[in-house]
Order: C-alpha cells, then structure tokens, then sequence
C-alpha cells in the first residue's frame, strides 16, 4: 500500500509499504479520510513529539474515517463496507486507570501517529475492533474524521460541569476551540465568547452566535469581563494566565490547548487569590458514539467548519499550510 512517512523533520515521502493484517480483536479499516492535527504537526516540525524520537519512518494521522476492510478472528463487526470512525486512543482495559473508568489515562495506551505507533496517513490501517464505530447515512467522511476532535471538545466540556446560564469564553478558535463551541451550544449554553488573534477565524465563531467575538483577551479586560467557565484552547503559552485573569473569582478554566514548547508559567496570585480550579484535560474519553449521535441528528453540523483536501502525495503540503494557521480553513483533509 502507498503511506505518507515522516523520514525527519518536514521530510514526508510517499512509499511502498506492507499492507496490515487485522489480528484477532481487529479490523482492518481502508482510510478514506485523515485530518491533521496541530499535535501531528509538532511532530512534522520538530521531528519528535515531546521528546519522543520515532524509531522509524512514521504514518502520522489520528483523526481520521474509513470504511472496513476486512475483520480480524473473533470480530463480530460492524462488518466488512461499512463506513466507520475511530477513536484512536487505544487504552488496554485493565490498568487502575481504566478500571477507574480514566481509560483516556490509560498507562498502556497505544495512540496511532504518537511514536511509535503508525497512524492513518496511509491506504489502509488496522484498528482495535472497539475503537470504531459505524457512520450514520449521510454523515461523510470528511465528517467522521473529525469525530475526533468532536470528542475532545465532549471530554472537555464534561469536565466543565458548565451551566446552560454559565458565561463562558473560549480563547482560540481553531478546530478544538470550535468543537467547544457547538458542543456548548448543543447542552443549550448561549452565552459565549471567543478569543481568536486571527481575523478570518472571526468569522466562524460569530456565525454560530458567539458574541461578542475579539481579537485579543485585553479587549475583555478592558471591559471588565468575566467568565464563569474559560476555555483555553489556543495552545499559545501566554494563554493559560490569559485564561486564568478572565476568570471570575471561584471559576473554573479547563485547559485544552497544548503549549509549544511544553513549558508553561503564570503568575500565581491570579489562580490563588481568585481561587480558581484549573483542570488540564487530556484527549477524550468514551466519547465516540455520543460524537456520531449528535452529528447524526443535526444537533452539531460539523460541515460547518472550513477544510481544505488533499491528496496522499499532497500531504506535505497540507502539513505546511496547517503550520500557516491559513485563514480559509480549520483542518487540512488528506484522503488517501
């Protein structure tokens, strides 16, 4: 099968590798769709993932939707034609994590695309038999790849425990940052700011009904805003204090960006004197057929966030014009 391959920092090549057979408890899914992701792009960068170094030539991809292929022994289904999405935060089962119900902890997790573990950017890609499920008619699967980070914006939101009445704010309105957004506004919350430097990313927030929508947290502070529930979700390093001098006292910040490089400071008599609780979260749990559910009733139409496609042996280019942040899309859609 043809697969993208990452050779060194910003080195993608096209090669021939072998074909993956499902084991038992899998399935073999043909990729139909990968969106890049800001994580896969770091990696693209900087030839590392936070100091992990790939041992090979890596298949970067995790967000991402295909149809199955072939399944493994013992697979029951959803069986061979059917058009799937995949949660690829593969956790073992039984860790203390995941038998506390933290499966997205998972101290054994396999995640495709994170070294050193191939990830979709390929023809065909073998998954645990749990980790898709089927696509609803009339769900693409442009749609389905970006189930994923739908997912992240549900765990994110969980972790909240925001209100319908909360006021909320979101700093970034990227793909993570607008997957907050229609998850807030599908639990029915209406109050709701974004922050987002970008001035074609204005655009999207304030379609969907944010408002107001600004260019820079000191506009806020200007005004004497306060959030009841903050959202970091540029992954900018300065945006965590932002966050936190948004907040009112007693409030909460949910941290969903992650910072390049990973090193963060803030000053601390913001978070203490106001008493805030800060909650890092962490990729998605069990959030894959919640994702496909409200994608499938309506309730959030993830066609309303902008993408761009290309081919496999376009994929260096959609890894460049993500690190452009363009202003014309959210995701770079490569389909194999």
């Amino acid at each position: 099968m043809k697969a993208a391959r990452l050779h060194a920092a910003r080195d993608v090549r096209i090669d021939d590798v072998p074909t993956p057979r499902p084991e038992p408890g899998e399935v073999l899914v043909r990729v139909r769709a990968v969106a890049i992701c800001p994580s896969d792009l770091r990696l693209y960068q900087d030839g590392h993932a936070s100091g992990v170094v790939p041992d090979h030539p890596m298949i970067q991809g995790h967000e991402f939707a295909g149809e199955v292929a072939e399944v493994g022994e013992g697979v029951d289904g959803p069986p061979v034609g059917t058009p799937v999405a995949v949660e690829p935060s593969w956790h073992c089962g039984e860790c203390d994590t995941c038998l506390a119900g933290h499966e997205n902890l998972c101290r054994n997790i396999v995640f495709p695309s994170f070294p050193q573990t191939d990830g979709a950017l390929a023809e065909y890609i073998a998954c645990p038999a749990f980790s898709v499920a089927a696509l609803p008619e009339g769900v693409s699967f442009v749609e389905g790849a970006l189930v994923e980070p739908l997912g992240v914006g549900i765990h994110a939101v969980r972790l909240s425990d925001v209100r319908g009445d909360d006021r909320v704010a979101i700093l970034g309105a990227g793909t993570i940052g607008m997957c907050v957004m229609l998850v807030l506004r599908a639990r029915g919350v209406s109050q709701i700011t974004v922050v987002e430097p970008i001035e074609a990313r204005r655009r999207w927030p304030a379609e969907l009904g944010a408002d107001p929508v600004v260019a820079s947290h000191e506009q806020l502070l200007t005004a004497d805003f306060e959030a009841d529930v903050m959202f970091e979700c540029s992954g900018d390093n300065e945006a965590v204090e932002q966050a936190m001098s948004l907040t009112r006292p007693a409030g909460r910040v949910v941290v969903v960006g992650i910072p390049h490089p990973d090193q963060v400071t803030f000053d601390s008599t913001i978070p203490r004197r106001k008493q805030l609780t800060v909650i890092f979260s962490r990729r998605s749990r069990n959030t894959l057929h919640e994702a496909i559910g409200l994608l499938a009733t309506g309730e959030i139409d993830m066609g309303a966030l902008p993408v761009r496609h290309y081919s496999l042996e376009e994929t260096a280019d959609a890894f460049e014009d993500t690190a452009e942040r363009r202003g014309d899309m959210l995701r770079a859609i490569v389909e194999p």
